[in-house]
């Protein structure tokens, strides 16, 4: 009998008893701890598909198309069940999941991509859908590589995996030639043991100083970004001590709960100008996990030329590429807050009271405009269908269940939730900082596979939406019980605003028709409900989650509404 973990040679008697490298391949994937492989059959890669079928211990989902199969893997990589694998074929194959790759690499996610390439003794000699794997990926990746040697396999896929999820998070591409597959192993070649690196943790010397940088500090804040993880307690004691407001970067406003006294929302477009207040007179500014990207930073206006700035981050090569900091420390940005929160004193620093009042008047401020009641939503105009504001205040309902999970694509609605959606609770919300469209149904199928404890709803815009669709069905095939409510306003919603604020309304490419696409999820086999009118949202999002299938949630909107009122398109600020 085979061993656990061991690709069986022989299942059907319909092969020899030769163990190739393809089994290895399974294996080490298996010794990882990989759970998941999802991909797009193909000719370079039946020898894995094979092996993978003649195993129990990793479920393949077939999808429909690559990009997805590389979005899903993104999605599960962030569920923090287990490294999501994408498996594509050459070419086409690989060129298809590079959208996802290249998204993942901007977000700092990890995943691993194999693709099968043509073999190794026909290379160069212009073969079938022939690519130079490692040449295209390798701007994209923390590391491309390509296995010529089947005894190198463990050791090749052991470092790709510690590559991944070491440090500074992101994709890894390894590609397999077919012949290399089909080599047969000797039985001593076994995956190599399964090891992790611990983060590193800042250097004394540094603490020392950003300390007393720190305790100088009249007008401090901390800056979170994705490196900081969602463990909010050590960002929470350290602002606590230095009677400072957190806020955090684009799309990372789940890092903290929005009920502490001291946060004040999040950066970049779609920000409250409380929150960019909060920055730009800052005299210290604590960044964390940060990478001072475009949308944060207003285009690299928002910190003061006066502020000073301690910047923690992973990744050494981001101390300075923007902003030149007084104090650079390369540390897992949790380590760092509990380093700096250890040394400050837990009474308050002279000045705290001071500060204090400070705070808390940003803090009203910032409730008074984020919240749904603010002022300046009541010249919000839905037009002829679903408003916003109501979804937003779907969401935040669902937001208060423990048995819920979000997750958000990149539609014009997502200004929407990044000013007014309110979490009480880390790491309920999923968003993608990278701007790929198509990104939420795909990593929501990731997200809701690697935590069958939870129920996942997504959120996409309906061109992001569509560019997916047919993965619909894959839900419904593999019982992957999803809810996606489709912001549907017959437009790229974004980009129409653009066209209507920066080149006088002179739409072209923006607009366009779609089906029902509740009358889509039923013909597949999913749940479908239509919304037209608010007042029937909520009802629906129930009714979705009670069914025992994947749901689609068309919520009609008008084909000329998108932002909250007040905030104007990127391209015209």
């Amino acid at each position: 009998m085979p061993s656990a973990g061991t690709v069986n040679p022989d299942v059907d008697g319909e092969r020899s008893a030769r163990r190739t490298a393809a089994d290895l391949v399974v294996e080490c994937l298996v010794a990882e701890g990989v759970e998941v492989v999802a991909g797009v059959p193909g000719t370079t890669i039946m020898d894995v598909i094979d092996s993978l079928a003649r195993q129990d211990r990793i479920r393949f989902v077939a999808t429909r198309h690559e990009q997805v199969a590389g979005f899903l893997a993104d999605g599960l990589s962030r569920s923090g069940r287990s490294l999501g694998v994408a498996l594509v074929s050459r070419g086409p194959g690989a060129a298809n999941v590079s959208i996802a790759v290249q998204n993942a690499y901007d977000e700092s996610a990890p995943f691993l991509v194999l693709v099968g390439q043509v073999p190794d003794g026909i290379a160069e000699r212009r073969a079938f859908e022939e690519m130079d794997v490692v040449a295209t990926f390798r701007p994209m990746t923390k590391w491309a590589v390509e296995v010529h040697h089947p005894e190198r396999i463990p050791e090749l896929l052991q470092r790709a995996v510690r590559t991944a999820v070491s440090g500074r998070p992101g994709p890894v591409v390894v590609s397999l030639p077919m012949d290399v597959l089909q080599a047969e192993v000797p039985d001593a070649v076994r995956p190599a043991p399964r090891r992790r690196s611990h983060p590193p943790a800042p250097a004394p010397a540094a603490v020392d100083e950003a300390v007393a940088l720190l305790s100088s500090a009249e007008r401090p804040v901390l800056v979170l970004g994705g490196g900081a993880g969602t463990r909010a307690g050590a960002y929470l004691e350290l602002a606590e001590r230095l009677s400072a407001p957190v806020v955090t970067t684009w799309m990372r406003q789940s890092a903290v709960p929005h009920d502490h006294p001291a946060y004040l929302g999040a950066l970049g477009y779609g920000a409250h100008d409380v929150t960019e207040q909060a920055v730009r007179e800052a005299d210290v500014v604590v960044a964390m996990g940060c990478r001072f990207s475009e949308f944060t930073t207003k285009r690299w206006t928002l910190l003061s030329a006066d502020s000073r700035l301690v910047h923690v981050d992973i990744d050494a090569t981001e101390l300075g590429r923007v902003y030149v900091p007084e104090v650079g420390i390369t540390s897992d940005a949790r380590l760092a807050a509990e380093a700096f929160a250890a040394r400050l004193p837990s009474g308050g620093r002279a000045g705290a009271a001071g500060r204090r009042r400070r705070l808390q008047k940003l803090r009203k401020k910032f409730d008074r405009v984020s919240s749904l009641g603010a002022r300046e939503l009541l010249a919000d105009d839905p037009g002829d269908g679903v408003s916003s504001m109501s979804a937003v205040q779907v969401l935040q309902d669902l937001t208060e269940r423990d048995d819920i999970l979000l997750l958000q694509d990149a539609p014009s609605f997502a200004a929407w939730t990044h000013r007014h959606l309110r979490l009480t609770r880390p790491g309920t919300l999923y968003a993608s900082a990278g701007g790929a469209m198509a990104w939420g149904l795909p990593a929501a199928m990731g997200l809701a596979l690697g935590r069958p404890d939870r129920r996942v709803v997504s959120v996409s815009g309906d061109g992001s939406f569509w560019m997916v669709a047919q993965d619909f069905e894959t839900c419904v095939r593999e019982d992957i019980r999803l809810v996606n409510i489709v912001m549907n306003n017959y437009s790229y919603g974004n980009t129409r605003d653009r066209q209507r604020a920066t080149f006088g309304a002179r739409y072209l490419g923006v607009f366009y028709d779609n089906p029902d696409f509740a009358e889509f999820a039923r013909s597949l086999g999913g749940f479908g409900v239509r919304v037209e009118k608010d007042a029937d949202l909520a009802v629906a999002v129930a009714e979705a989650l009670a069914q025992d299938r994947p749901a689609i949630i068309d919520v009609v909107q008008d084909r000329m509404y998108g932002l909250p009122p007040g905030l104007t398109p990127l391209a015209a600020r």
